[in-house]
């Protein structure tokens, strides 16, 4: 019964899994990033001020490791222009006691205006958390609470998800020419990359040691 219960769990989380949407949508002030999920590799899309890029990922090349980091690098502007805020403040006070041209006076106040705009763009971009996947040859970068920390999350998973699956498909199932040895390194580095459990890892040895005495591959099932 425990068994049976814990199978009929992991058959619900993977069913809600495939049911998350299979793109992302990540925008800033400046960029928007789209992601998306195809059978083989995941498709990106940004667009920025400088440029638009569109480039893919392969399965194989990317990995199931994830490393979440928090970047600071806006800190420095938030607080050179909260100064220069200040200062213009101090100028405006200083014309309109001194009776200076309004011109003038309205040339420091758009000043002011512009730099709190951008006073408070460097406030919301101070502490960007990061999630980058990694652990193979190339890395994808995602914030971590665009749009939502649960949707980020849930994304992250179904291309984990749909990473093993394909995996596993590509590379579990053998061509009956296929030398013993070739197979036992396949599947050896699948499970060394997290592309299937242990328990799918002895499974398929099993069955890669009986086709080898058998003479012949038997085709590999999924449940």
């Amino acid at each position: 019964m425990p068994h049976l219960h814990k199978a009929l769990s992991l058959y619900v989380t993977l069913s809600q899994l495939s049911k998350i949407m299979i793109q992302i949508i990540q925008k800033t002030l400046t960029t928007r990033k789209e992601v998306f999920i195809e059978s083989d590799c995941l498709l990106i899309r940004t667009k920025n001020i400088k440029e638009d890029l569109e480039y893919k990922i392969k399965f194989e090349e990317l990995g199931f490791d994830t490393v979440k980091k928090r970047v600071k690098t806006a800190n420095i502007p938030f607080y050179a222009f909260l100064l220069f805020d200040i200062l213009y403040i101090g100028i405006i006070i200083s014309s309109v006691k001194n009776h200076e041209p309004f011109k003038e006076q309205l040339f420091w106040l758009f000043a002011l205006i512009l730099f709190s705009v951008m006073t408070i763009a460097a406030y919301y971009n101070r502490n960007k958390n990061v999630i980058y996947l990694t652990g193979g040859q190339k890395v994808l970068e995602l914030l971590a609470s665009k749009p939502d920390v649960d949707t980020v999350t849930k994304f992250v998973d179904k291309i984990h998800l749909t990473m093993r699956q394909y995996l596993k498909n590509k590379f579990s199932k053998f061509d009956p020419d296929m030398p013993y040895d070739l197979r036992i390194n396949q599947l050896k580095w699948l499970k060394e990359i997290n592309a299937i459990t242990d328990e799918e890892y002895k499974e398929l040895m099993t069955n890669t040691k009986t086709d080898n005495i058998i003479g012949f591959q038997q085709p590999y099932m999924e449940e």
